[in-house]
């Protein structure tokens, strides 16, 4: 019996659930009265859920909408993420179907009775075509429909370039897939379908199913003769290996070499271009080779139009999901309020290339031809349900009418749900409500009458109810939903539901003929309310699923109860809640979303702080300044407040308008009494002192930014006075910040105004900013009162450039020879130019040598004073100031660093985008680099910096390492939007390695096409290194391992350390592990002087034989064979032996590294201590744990990572603490639950959050107890 709750979930904007016996509810159509009975009219259908927002069927954003809780893992709207949510699949009985490749295996079945047919209201006669559609194959340059025995030539001719080069015969062919009908010349955006490349390599492909539709006919019976040639042989094994790149050459062969080639070999080939096609490659050489067999008068048969039609709709496909991704992007910054017209135009010239593709023309081409040969009952079931769906995308009712009327005179097998999901979405899209009713009650009576695959209603319905036997069946009736809301019915799709729930709220009644409602459909009935225009009527709905009690572990379970909103359903709202302005309930909504994401499987994506965040900034200042620049409403503190975290908490830069706002209502409730009750924390603090900071001249700016009367803010002291009034401990600040504040007072006050504000601080801020050093004594000219002028100083311009030789380079002056030659004119009062000083200063940071960078800083002080250009003198101490933070930062001083950033910010300056590169560079060993990497540069932009190609290729560095691949790919298209800058190999590799560690390896693959097409492009080690990686690693497929290896060689670049220790991996991990290859690359690297044998090389080697091969003795006897193992190779012996479950094994081998002087690493911590979890000695885990200490606060560990070329570095004498890693803390708490010590685990947890680790560290750790049972064995270290 369902739970009372169940009877109260939507009020008054639902239904009650009849859920209690001699108990009664007010019902839908009740509901429906008290609602707005005429919603506005639908807005657009194409925005973030395109035509598919409910999850049901093709169309444009279906894939997205497929995922939902903690399944979801992709962006909405704005665009796709660089790795793809995975598409949860319908099922037509037991074929497997999914999103990328619809692959049935025809299965022949008894006739069965002729059933009811769906009106045909627009049907065609099936021999004809449209003008439309003669028009469409007229622009693909389709001549004619190839009818039987008619041997014209019939090609796809390429738009523009794309079909102008010939097949190479090189002994490495190029393995190009280029879309004949896609243009050559794109912008390459790396978020969607990739480009057609001039030459390409392409790698391992799926695996063949020998299951899959290319088994239905064999190609080599297509011949008269029946004969199976040798050719065809080489062909069909290929297809079978699953290797492209095997299937191209022999392809290739039988286009350029071999003679009088037959129909089957063609449609082998066809097919084994198909079956290793991967996704997002284009169609280009099946194209191409099916032209080239049309050339050859060949005719084409059943088994040729299978495979191109498979491979047009797959391709269709991705087209679609991909044009609705950068579609969503476009609609996104407009909504909030982004400018960037450069970036707009690239992503609309993309989906305009995308769209005249024609896919879909050329595929119903190939299809009416093939009826004309009489293929009625010779194509698979996936070729229909293909059909359909792209009939979908395009809303083509016509072309449906003809593709189902030929499914529904085959007898030999059942349509699954899956084909009237699609024709059900073909009339969705084309808003034909009427339509979609026939083909939803169509499916109603079919599936009662057993002639649905996959649906048999004679099964126990307990056994059912959560299955995926009822998951397609549910599908077509949350795609219904969606009819009604879009054929302006929102009552018949309440109706719907209703029956949902009324059908089987008796559970011992239950019914399989009415599916159970799943968190999907309540997403799709809040998502069509949203699109109909009554966001109200959605959020209602939405607030009464907030109060239930479980949130569905999958979007498309069925459930008793209704479950709490899943991520689709978040999603959908918080958008149009922004897309409205309803500012209040998206803040509340934000608000339990980050409360409840935990518990309920979410994710917070940046995406969202974003939204919101700009959503409130757009109201704010909307309602805050009229078009006519007076004012109309000043917000309340608390919300500008909000407004403060959620900038921080995302590091974007504050606009002048929210740093004027937050400094005016700061200063204008802090005069009416306590802040305490606002819960202002440190770094909102600093963000305050910071905008005063870099406005420090506020009454005249600010009032111009904000035109009032009474503007609060009155300048940075009674700032300070009201702060130390809160009682702000100031000490607790940022060093560099309270540096700043106290040369900003020292520069713009006088000492009778400073001696009366310090009688008015407390002794805090007194000690903070009181009796500053010289360095801090400024001025508004901060120069002049630093050195006092000097006489008799002689700036030299001979000897300027006589210094100067050795920049950029020199083949005999040095940077140490430049030094002497100024030492030697100093001594003769001899002096050089500013900038010359600011090079040297420069390049000896870079080297280290600060004695020398002080040195030069106070000659430059020197030669600064002298100067009696005003505006000359400034620009100069600007400069010397900027080159001071470039070198403190890369000689590791990074406190003077920011001292000296802090100097030229506090005086009206802009630091250069190199000193913010450098800065961004040289952040590191701290416990989160990217979010302060992240912070800075955010900072140089709302300062006004502009980006060069130093600050972005450091910027995306940083965010590649730290596996933030969406920062880092828009942080790309903002730099190749950027008028003047260009990527660089530099840029080329960081991106190619966002993308590579997030596994997003079409991307990567792109960008490497790109990188390596551009003018200006130099080979270099990284990027041949990680796709390597990416493929030995992240996506295991040795042949495009071996294939970057080969690319590697050609381009001239020798192979470093690391790249044969990605080839010892390639052969000694990826299956099958070919141990004879392996050995062979280390016998290679040993001959090879140039490269020096690390321990990451035996490690390899050790990982091989003891975890993959399993042989322990042969691990054994191999790390005995090392002269001095380091920790790596320790770590990788323990992990053989937590592999291989001999831990009784470990104490030995640590008493060997202890006696060694090696250091004992948090990486092998964390091996023993899920080794002995595992075993069950879990007080010895313990012991480990609690044998390593922390670092300091904020500060990452140390000694951790062994240094490259590591056989050269000797042991230390004196044994150093090991510090933990976020990793251990994961360890243990695993050790903690998966030995059932859940207590101990929270107590770990909270013991993690007092050392402040990244928010994203303890939310990852958090998440392990939300999946039961948790084993050590979960994860690896």
């Amino acid at each position: 019996m369902l739970p009372k709750v169940a009877n109260h979930i939507f009020l008054h904007t639902s239904r009650a659930v009849a859920a209690v016996q001699n108990q009664t509810g007010h019902t839908l159509r009740n509901v429906l009265q008290l609602q707005s009975s005429a919603p506005s009219a639908p807005t657009t259908w194409t925005g973030a859920g395109s035509s598919s927002w409910g999850s049901n069927g093709a169309g444009p954003g279906g894939a997205k909408f497929n995922a939902g809780s903690r399944f979801y893992n992709g962006y909405t709207g704005a665009g796709r993420a660089v790795t793809q949510a995975n598409a949860s699949t319908s099922h037509d009985g037991n074929a497997e179907q999914s999103d990328e490749r619809d692959e049935i295996v025809p299965k022949r079945v008894e006739p069965r009775p002729s059933k009811r047919t769906i009106t045909r209201r627009h049907s065609l006669s099936l021999g004809t075509l449209s003008e439309h559609e003669h028009s469409q194959q007229e622009s693909l340059g389709v001549l004619h429909t190839v009818q039987l025995h008619v041997r014209s030539k019939h090609t796809f001719t390429a738009s523009g370039e794309a079909l102008d080069e010939t097949p190479s015969d090189s002994s490495r062919p190029p393995l190009t897939r280029r879309n004949s009908t896609a243009s050559l010349n794109t912008s390459g955006s790396i978020d969607d379908l990739p480009s057609p490349p001039v030459s390409s390599v392409s790698g391992k492909s799926i695996p063949t199913d020998p299951a899959a539709p290319q088994s239905v006919t064999d190609p080599a019976a297509d011949d008269e003769s029946g004969k199976v040639s040798e050719m065809y042989q080489s062909l069909r094994q290929a297809a079978r290996s699953g290797d492209g790149a095997r299937v191209i050459h022999e392809v290739l062969i039988l286009r350029t070499t071999h003679k009088n080639p037959m129909v089957s070999e063609f449609n082998m080939a066809l097919a084994g271009l198909h079956d290793t096609r991967r996704p997002g490659e284009p169609l280009t050489l099946l194209l191409e080779t099916y032209n080239d067999m049309i050339q050859r008068s060949l005719t084409p048969n059943v088994r040729t139009y299978i495979s191109l039609i498979l491979a047009l709709t797959e391709r269709d496909f991705e087209v679609q999901k991909s044009i609705g991704g950068l579609d969503g992007r476009v609609k996104r910054r407009k909504l909030l309020g982004r400018q960037e017209v450069a970036m707009d135009e690239a992503d609309e010239k993309r989906i305009e290339q995308l769209k005249a593709e024609n896919n879909f023309a050329s595929a119903m081409s190939m299809f009416d031809a093939a009826m004309n040969i009489g293929a009625r009952n010779k194509f698979p079931l996936a070729v229909y349900t293909n059909l359909l769906r792209s009939c979908a995308f395009q809303a083509d009712v016509d072309a449906a009418i003809r593709v189902f009327a030929q499914l529904e005179s085959r007898t030999d097998f059942l349509p699954g749900p899956q084909v009237f999901l699609n024709l059900l979405s073909v009339y969705a899209n084309a808003n034909d409500l009427q339509g979609a009713k026939e083909v939803f009650q169509e499916f109603r009576e079919a599936s009662k009458a057993g002639r649905v695959k996959g649906l048999d209603f004679s099964a126990a319905p307990e056994a059912a109810v959560a299955s995926s036997i009822t998951r397609g069946q549910l599908l077509v009736w949350n795609k219904m939903i969606e009819a009604y809301f879009r054929g302006g019915q929102p009552a018949g799709a309440l109706r719907l539901l209703e029956t949902m729930m009324d059908s089987n709220a008796n559970p011992a009644k239950l019914s399989l003929e009415v599916p159970l409602p799943s968190s999907s459909t309540f997403s799709s009935i809040i998502a069509g309310f949203c699109y109909s225009g009554d966001v109200t009527s959605a959020l209602s709905w939405f607030d009464r699923l907030l109060q239930q009690g479980e949130a569905a572990r999958h979007p498309h379970e069925s459930s008793l109860v209704p479950p709490r909103p899943d991520q689709l359903a978040w999603v959908v709202m918080l958008d149009f809640l922004a897309q409205e302005g309803m500012i209040a309930d998206l803040n509340r909504l934000y608000d339990i979303l980050v409360e409840c994401a935990p518990r309920d499987g979410l994710e917070v994506r940046r995406l969202d702080h974003t939204l919101v965040l700009e959503a409130n900034i757009n109201y704010l200042q909307s309602g805050t300044i009229n078009k006519s620049g007076t004012k109309k409403n000043i917000p309340a503190f608390k919300d500008v407040l909000r407004l403060i975290k959620l900038a921080n908490n995302v590091n974007v830069p504050l606009s002048k308008e929210l740093t004027a706002l937050y400094l005016h209502t700061y200063m204008s409730t802090c005069n009416r009494g306590d802040m305490s009750q606002y819960n202002i924390g440190l770094r909102e603090h600093e963000t305050l002192l910071s905008s005063a900071l870099a406005n420090l001249t506020a009454e005249t700016d600010m009032e111009q930014i904000i035109p009032l009367k009474n503007y609060a803010y009155k300048g940075l002291i009674p700032l300070l006075i009201a702060l130390s009034k809160q009682n702000l401990q100031l000490s607790k600040l940022k060093a560099s910040l309270i540096t700043n504040l106290s040369d900003a007072l020292y520069a713009g006050y006088s000492k009778e105004q400073r001696d009366e504000f310090f009688g008015k601080v407390s002794a805090d801020f007194r000690i903070a900013l009181e009796r500053p050093s010289e360095s801090r004594n400024l001025s508004p000219n901060p120069v002049m009162q630093m050195y006092p002028p000097i006489k008799d100083v002689v700036v030299d311009g001979a000897l300027s450039r006589s210094v100067d030789d050795w920049f950029p380079s020199h083949p005999s002056v040095t940077i140490h020879e430049a030094y002497r030659r100024l030492q030697d004119g100093i001594a003769n009062s001899k002096y050089v130019h500013p900038s010359t000083l600011g090079r040297l200063i420069n390049g000896f940071g870079r080297v280290g040598d600060l004695d020398k960078v002080h040195s030069l800083y106070d000659i430059a002080q020197i030669v600064l004073s002298s100067i009696d250009n005003k505006q000359w003198q400034s620009q100069a101490w600007f400069q010397i100031e900027d080159q001071m933070i470039i070198a403190c930062a890369h000689a590791g001083d990074m406190e003077a660093a920011f001292q000296h950033r802090d100097r030229i910010t506090s005086n009206g300056g802009i630091p250069s985008p190199d000193a913010y590169g450098s800065l961004i560079e040289c952040v590191k060993d701290t416990t989160d680099d990217t979010s302060n990497a992240m912070a800075l540069f955010s900072e140089a932009q709302m300062l006004g910096c502009t980006p060069n190609v130093y600050l972005y290729n450091t910027i995306i560095s940083k965010l590649a390492k730290a596996r933030k691949a969406d920062f880092a790919l828009e942080l790309f298209q903002q730099m190749k939007a950027t008028p003047g800058v260009r990527p660089s190999s530099i840029t080329y590799g960081a991106v190619i390695a966002a993308c590579a560690r997030v596994g997003d390896a079409q991307s990567a693959e792109q960008l490497f096409l790109e990188m390596s097409s551009q003018p200006n492009f130099r080979p270099r080690i990284p990027p041949y290194n990680m796709m390597m990686q990416l493929y030995a690693h992240t996506k295991p497929d040795r042949e495009r391992v071996l294939h970057y290896y080969d690319q590697l060689l050609l381009a001239g670049v020798k192979p470093s350390a690391h790249t044969y220790k990605l080839l010892i991996d390639a052969y000694g991990t990826i299956e099958p592990v070919d141990v004879g290859a392996m050995e062979d690359v280390f016998k290679l690297l040993r001959n090879n002087r140039s490269v020096v044998l690390q321990g990451s090389h035996w490690a390899a080697l050790i990982n091989a034989y003891g975890c993959v091969k399993k042989d322990l003795a042969k691990a054994i006897s191999t790390f005995d064979s090392i002269p001095a193992p380091d920790a790596v190779a320790y770590e990788s012996l323990i992990n053989v032996l937590v592999t291989n479950k001999q831990m009784a094994l470990a104490p030995s081998y640590m008493e060997k590294l202890k006696s060694s002087g090696v250091h004992m690493t948090a990486y092998i911590a964390n091996l023993l201590i899920k080794g002995y979890a595992a075993a069950g000695d879990i007080e010895e885990a313990r012991r480990i744990f609690e044998n390593l200490v922390d670092p300091p606060s904020g500060v990452a560990a140390s000694g951790n990572h062994v240094p490259h070329e590591s056989s050269n570095q000797r042991a230390s004498p004196s044994p150093s603490p090991s510090y933990r890693e976020p990793s251990t803390w994961e360890a243990m708490f695993r050790a903690e639950l998966g030995n059932g010590y859940r207590d101990r685990a929270v107590a770990l947890l909270a013991r993690l959050q007092e050392r402040q680790f990244p928010a994203a560290v303890c939310n990852r750790i958090r998440g392990i107890m939300i999946d039961d049972p948790v084993s050590p064995w979960a994860a690896s270290p």
